[in-house]
């Protein structure tokens, strides 16, 4: 079994909307300034890794997350697309919780699913297939910055759906995703020639143990309304 590939998936920093539990969706809030030091001791972490491709949702909380980590990493051109933003919100946007989950205005959950799947077969499948038909020895690390109930929604989506494998141990340790938490997906090749396949595995799930000695919001304001 070789490594080929890694995928590290960081939720964006703390905004003060995240604080003020305020229904944030595509609402274009900014990071605080503990999302920023959030932010800048996640690059911290991270400034060893060598990145060869990044993406960000295009809303201003995730890609100020994505260009202080890429600080340490300047020849990485960073790709901003709206199909990682968060769920639309519609009318919520901007009030408290509880809310109507039947509110017409909202993106559906499967809408939400389907526009992150489909990110992730134009983005990142084929340049994982490329990777493993062409190999050089060298792992490829790729920087993905998006927001939190995206983010949960395609992971257990995709282990429900046998495209990731995961233990249900790490799901457990982490039932949501912290503020600028950590989770990566490990790609290798298993077999060789026409035997070959890919094995996609999750070796972390909503890891914030970088964010040590700083205060972590666990929970989130969007999904938390609905479900109230």
């Amino acid at each position: 079994m070789t490594v080929i590939a890694r995928l590290y998936v960081i939720r964006h920093g703390e905004t003060e909307w995240n604080r003020a539990r305020i229904i944030q969706g595509q609402a274009d809030s900014q990071l605080n300034d503990l999302g920023e030091t959030q932010a800048a001791m996640t690059g911290e972490a991270l400034k060893a890794i060598h990145f060869d491709k990044a993406f960000t949702s295009d809303l201003s909380r995730a890609s100020k997350t994505a260009e202080m980590i890429l600080q340490h990493h300047a020849d990485v051109v960073l790709v901003k697309d709206q199909a990682l933003r968060e769920r639309f919100m519609g009318k919520l946007q901007g009030t408290k919780g509880p809310a109507n989950p039947s509110e017409p205005s909202l993106e559906s959950g499967e809408a939400m699913l389907e526009r992150s799947a489909g990110w992730y077969n134009r983005e990142i499948v084929p340049y994982i297939s490329s990777l493993a038909d062409n190999p050089d020895g060298r792992c490829r690390n790729i920087l993905v910055t998006s927001h939190g109930w995206l983010i949960s929604s395609f992971f257990k989506s995709m282990i429900a759906t046998g495209v990731l494998e995961c233990t249900d141990d790490l799901l457990r340790a982490s039932p949501k995703i912290p503020n600028a938490s950590l989770s990566v997906v490990e790609y290798s090749t298993i077999g060789s020639g026409s035997e070959q396949k890919i094995g996609s595995t999750v070796v972390q799930y909503g890891n914030a143990s970088h964010l040590t000695g700083t205060q972590i919001l666990r929970d989130n304001a969007d999904m938390d309304a609905l479900q109230s």
